[in-house]
């Protein structure tokens, strides 16, 4: 479950169950994710390849044909791409990010090419484009100006999750991070940092625990056998594979500080989902968190400065500290999120 499949699934369960009176087909090349087959209702209907088909030749030459078969009056493309032929019905599209642009580096080689050659015929096939921040509408529109008329801030809400009664053996007290292992999280960069903190204070009870998954690249690799090295673990440093909705949800409520040293980012969610617990924040200095955290009481760190990242553990380290001031949790909703993207889709 990833921070766009969850913006998508938040923004299902209030679109769905309000227009019962439409037909809705979730189409799909892979098997889709348990809380997906959970949105699925009379009114709706998955339809998944009976075959194994590459990303790119599915979207491009099958899903056409599926669209047209089924009689499909608009098309919500959500993870940033449509096919290269334009549709001949309304189609909109959500954008989070141009990595391919503002941070290449980032990418999996073959991303990089799919999005370098694509992205420009989506935005420019597309009737409206979703931006998840105001900085991938700015990052579009330097991109091309005349796309400005067609993007639409729509940002991500934030919902306290259902935790119920959860086992987890969490340290007593513990500095958080959450994400995939690649190299646009910087998670090594942290880690790094966290232990070099713990070199200078060795006496120093805190733990670093690290929510994620195996990625690609370095980080996939290297960070993800560092991970699992005793000897790491020894000095502070936990990683959870693959955590549930209700492990992750409970790994918020506890920790005493939130770190997100990301190098690029669409928007942030898990920003939102610490804040919504009260938590203080550590964040990459990039211009998207500039949009969620507050200059007051959170940090904005230099994302490739492995010696401020120390600093802040050193801060951070002290007694746990609440938010001031507290984060406006009715301002970040996912049914403002939804209305936003009713009022086109269903114009």
């Amino acid at each position: 479950m990833t921070g766009n499949s969850r913006y998508l699934a938040e923004v299902l369960k209030i679109i769905l169950p309000k227009h019962k009176e439409k037909e809705f087909f979730l189409y799909t090349n892979k098997p889709i994710h348990p809380v997906f087959r959970d949105l699925l209702g009379p009114n709706t209907k998955e339809v998944l390849e009976p075959k194994k088909i590459p990303g790119p030749i599915y979207l491009n030459f099958i899903l056409p044909k599926r669209l047209k078969k089924d009689g499909i009056e608009v098309f919500w493309g959500t993870i940033q791409m449509l096919p290269f032929r334009k549709l001949p019905i309304p189609s909109y599209v959500n954008y989070h990010d141009l990595n391919f642009i503002s941070a290449p580096e980032t990418m999996a080689k073959w991303n990089y090419i799919q999005h370098k050659l694509l992205s420009p015929i989506t935005m420019k096939h597309a009737d409206k484009i979703f931006c998840l921040s105001k900085n991938t509408k700015e990052e579009i529109t330097a991109f091309n100006p005349t796309y400005e008329k067609k993007c639409i801030v729509v940002y991500p809400g934030v919902s306290k999750q259902k935790t119920g009664k959860v086992k987890t053996n969490f340290p007593k007290d513990f500095f958080l991070t959450v994400g995939t292992l690649e190299p646009r999280k910087n998670i090594n960069r942290l880690v790094d940092a966290f232990l070099e903190f713990k070199k200078k204070h060795p006496k120093d009870k805190n733990f670093l625990l690290i929510l994620g998954r195996r990625g690609w690249g370095e980080e996939g690799e290297l960070l993800y056998q560092k991970l699992n090295d005793p000897e790491i673990q020894k000095q502070g440093i936990q990683f959870l594979e693959k955590p549930d909705d209700s492990t992750l949800a409970e790994a918020f409520k506890q920790c005493k500080a939130f770190f997100f040293p990301s190098l690029h980012e669409g928007f942030g969610l898990p920003l939102l989902e610490a804040m919504l617990e009260d938590k203080r924040c550590v964040a990459s200095d990039i211009p998207v968190f500039k949009e969620i955290l507050s200059e007051k009481c959170d940090l904005f760190v230099p994302p490739k400065q492995t010696e401020v990242w120390t600093q802040t553990f050193e801060l951070m380290s002290g007694p746990k500290k609440v938010r001031s001031p507290k984060f406006p949790a009715k301002q970040w909703t996912w049914e403002e999120t939804a209305k936003k993207i009713e009022e086109v889709i269903f114009l």
